[in-house]
């Protein structure tokens, strides 16, 4: 069994299928007589690098494209599967980092209403729905059990 690229090794090219209906990509690279699939991963983040894709996205069909350096470059150092590698990685924790901020986004409006909440009650602003009686405007018991007091 042969082995695989080696990561210093510089590419032919880098072949992408993108899959829209999916929102993903896979990425193989090819080195010599040598095909291996390096990545998969969602595509989105993918389109903000290469403007040229987006057409393909918004079609909405499987599509393939090629990355190759022109001839004259044919062999460079630094197009190596370790720099795709990276690049991709690199693309992929950027769409982490934004979903994670996202997600924080909501956690503190979540927080924030929490909070509204919890002064209204104590507040007396809600309580009974018969206002002519003059019972307590406290939370509902079932929700003073629920944050453990």
């Amino acid at each position: 069994m042969e082995g695989g690229i080696d990561a210093l090794a510089p590419l032919d090219y880098a072949a992408f299928q993108i899959l829209p209906n999916e929102n993903r990509f896979e990425a193989v690279v090819c080195s010599g007589k040598k095909v291996e699939k390096l990545a998969a991963g969602l595509l989105e983040p993918l389109l903000l690098h290469f403007p040229d894709v987006k057409g393909l996205y918004l079609k909405g069909s499987n599509a393939n494209f090629k990355l190759q350096l022109p001839e004259h470059l044919n062999g460079a150092a630094w197009f190596t599967k370790s720099t795709l590698s990276r690049f991709l990685c690199i693309v992929d924790t950027l769409a982490s980092l934004n979903t994670i901020h996202a997600v924080e986004g909501e956690m503190s409006q979540l927080e924030e209403a929490r909070l509204f909440h919890l002064s209204l009650y104590a507040q007396g602003l809600f309580g009974s729905a018969d206002s002519g009686s003059n019972h307590s405007m406290g939370p509902p018991k079932d929700f003073q059990r629920n944050l453990g007091t």
